[in-house]
This record gives structure tokens, sequence and C-alpha cells, in this order.
């Protein structure tokens, strides 16, 4: 690891990522315009895979089923209980205003049909596909379509296809990155137009997500994967270690150990070969530089983790015994979280993501007769005369 101090971290974390937009975007517009044609033309260009068609078939996920067993299917099965039973409990209640002259109804309402995309790679997110469709499927959205890159052999793998359908999701296609996107937020002759995407990626990923908002609506920046520890002395040695190489294995993880104590930083820098290591004097220093880099995982352990609950990350994982790797799994949490300093605005993936909230007003003309010449009076003074007139015409009839 590279011993930094803070405005070093500062410089590193700020220095201009390479320029992808200008690929990105001749990539949207190609398959925007084209649609499935541009979606082969690119597959065959960077996964070097020849697709003769872009939906997965009923006989593949049938095939498929077969991965999905034994040893591997317990572990999923009790991560989705425990995705599931942590999403329950995020279900939000609507309430009502009822008053003698109006009556107002906040609700929520889930969003109607969705894309998630899985990225690809030769070993299956399975992890992402239980946190993304679970709290899909627990706020309520009918139509649930996914995307993932045939990077396992020229194919999907079939653990991700299996897990798909385990979860009641057989609207799968073999499309990967920017395509993937570019697909779900304007449709082509196979995959339908959503009206969210959600779910992790590279750099590209992002970027597209990024461009295509508002076109669609987008959950969140995730990924590349990062995490920030603060460790006063009480911290193990190994743990720490083996917690910062587990983002770093990830495709342009990043991992920052802040320390108030400078022997375990300078063993730990020895053992991991890339990352940054900053020494602080105290708690104070460390807290003023997590939540500038408002990393998408932070891991606390401290003997006062109190005063770290406030700090702005995707999440808080407190303690020797509570590697972000638990949050990867098991703990409940969807692990789609905000990376590259966006902790500070945004949440992680919740389900949330997938409702969309609004109100429901009804007056009777007491409620005109008591405010429309205060509303009559705002309107006047943002010269908006029609608006006036909305409440004028009203009023007039109103005895």
């Amino acid at each position: 690891m590279e011993k930094v101090n803070f405005e070093d971290l500062k410089k590193i974390l700020e220095k201009k990522q390479e320029d992808i937009e200008k690929d990105v975007k001749e990539i949207i517009e190609r398959v925007k315009n084209q649609g499935d044609k541009a979606i082969f033309y690119f597959t065959e260009k960077f996964d070097k895979v020849k697709l003769e068609k872009l939906k997965i078939t009923e006989n593949e996920i049938e095939g498929s089923k077969k991965y999905l067993k034994g040893k591997i299917f317990e572990c999923i099965k009790k991560a989705k209980e425990r995705i599931e039973k942590y999403h329950k409990k995020q279900l939000p209640k609507g309430f009502k205003i009822k008053e003698k002259d109006i009556e107002i109804e906040f609700k929520y309402s889930p969003i109607e049909k969705i894309g998630i995309y899985i990225p690809g790679g030769q070993v299956p997110l399975i992890s992402t596909v239980l946190m993304t469709i679970i709290p899909a499927k627990i706020a309520g959205v009918k139509e649930i379509y996914v995307s993932s890159p045939p990077s396992y052999n020229g194919k999907i793998h079939p653990l991700i296809i299996a897990t798909c359908d385990y979860l009641g999701v057989k609207n799968i296609f073999s499309v990967g990155g920017v395509c993937a996107i570019t697909a779900f937020a304007f449709g082509t002759e196979t995959i339908p137009k959503v009206d969210l995407i959600v779910g992790p990626g590279n750099k590209y990923v992002n970027c597209a997500k990024k461009l295509l908002y508002g076109q669609v609506g987008i959950d969140l920046p995730a990924g590349p994967s990062e995490v920030v520890i603060f460790s006063d002395n009480s911290g193990k040695l190994n743990f720490i270690e083996y917690d910062l190489k587990a983002q770093i294995e990830h495709t342009d993880g990043m991992g920052i150990l802040i320390t108030t104590d400078e022997k375990i930083g300078t063993i730990v820098s020895k053992n991991v070969e890339k990352g940054y290591l900053v020494v602080v004097r105290d708690e104070k220093e460390a807290i003023e530089i997590i939540n500038y880099i408002s990393p998408e995982h932070l891991q606390v352990i401290s003997k006062k983790p109190e005063i770290f609950k406030n700090c702005k990350a995707g999440a808080i994982f407190i303690g020797n015994y509570t590697p972000a790797t638990i949050g990867d799994y098991f703990a409940g949490p969807s692990h789609v979280l905000p990376t590259g300093k966006t902790a500070r605005f945004s949440s992680g993936l919740s389900i949330f993501t997938f409702l969309r909230s609004y109100a429901i007003i009804k007056c009777k003309k007491e409620f005109i007769k008591k405010y429309g010449r205060d509303i009559e009076e705002i309107a006047t003074i943002e010269g908006l005369k029609n608006h006036s007139l909305s409440i004028k015409v009203r009023k007039s009839i109103i005895k």
C-alpha cells in the first residue's frame, strides 16, 4: 500500500478519469437506432461471442436448474431468507390527512417495469441477482427483466440463470455493458423498454447510466467497488489485511486504510499490494477524511464506534467481526451501494428504489373560500396571472 496524507489522497481521488464518454455515446447511439443488430455487432466486438439470439430460452432455463442444488442451493436459500426479512421491514405505509375542507393521501406505488443488470465474468455473481431481484419483488414490481453478458464460455453462467428462475424471473437476456443499459432505456426488437434500470457495473456501465438518466430511471452509481477501513489499536492485523484484499480483488477495486496506530498501518501496508494508507492523529481527523471520501463500504474497528455511525458511507460495518463481505452476501441489506463519493447524497438499493410516491388531494369549496385569497396573492407575486384566475373563477361562484 502507498502511504499518503489527506492532501495526497484528495489529489488521487480527484484525478481526472479516463475520458470514456465519447465511446459510450457511440454505442448508445447505435443501439438506439439499430436495436438488436447493433447488440450482435458489439457483443462480437467486445465479448468475442457471436450470438444467434438475445433471450434465454425455456430449455436453457430448464437446463440451468441442475446447477442449483446441494450446498450452493442451501446457501442461496439462507441468503434469500435473510434478504427478504430485512427488506420486508422496509415496506413503507402511506398516510392520510383528513380535515373539514380537504383530504390529502400520500401513497406508494411500485414501478411497473424494471431492468436489472448483472455484471459478467467467468464467476457467477449470484449474490447480485439476490440483492436486486428480492427487493424489487417485495416492493411489488410486476415486470422484471434481467440482462447479463455472455462471459462464461460464450453464454450467461447457468447459476445466474438458475438463480433468476428460482426467484421467479424468466425474462433473461444475454447482453452486457453499455448495450444492455441502452437496450433497457429505449427497447429493441427483443428487449423491452423499462421504467427503471438497477444493478452495479464497471465504469462504462456507470457512464451509460449517467448519460441515459432522464430517458429512463437509474438507481445509483454503483461500481467499481471500494472500502475504507478505520482502525485504532484494537484492530486485528490479519482481519484488516484480508478485508482490504477482498475489495481490491474486484476489477478496479479500491482499498484505503485509515488508522491512528502507525504500527498497524506499517504492518498491513507491507502485506497489501494495492491501496492507500493514511495515518491520522485522532478519530476526528479520520471522520473528516471518511466523509470526504464518502465510501461505498466503511469498516470501523474502534473503541469508540458510536462516533462513526453518522459518517457518509453506503454501508457501515462495526467491529472486528463485521467485514464488508458479510454485507456482500448475507447480512440482509442490498450490496448495491453508491460509489465514487456519491454516498454523500445517495443511498443504497432498497425497497424505496422500486417505489414511487405521490399525493392525492381532494378539496371542498370551503377550502378555497378559506385560503383562496392567500393563494391568489402568492400567484400574483410570482407573476402568474392565470394561476390566480384559476382560484378567482371558483371563488366567484362560492357563496
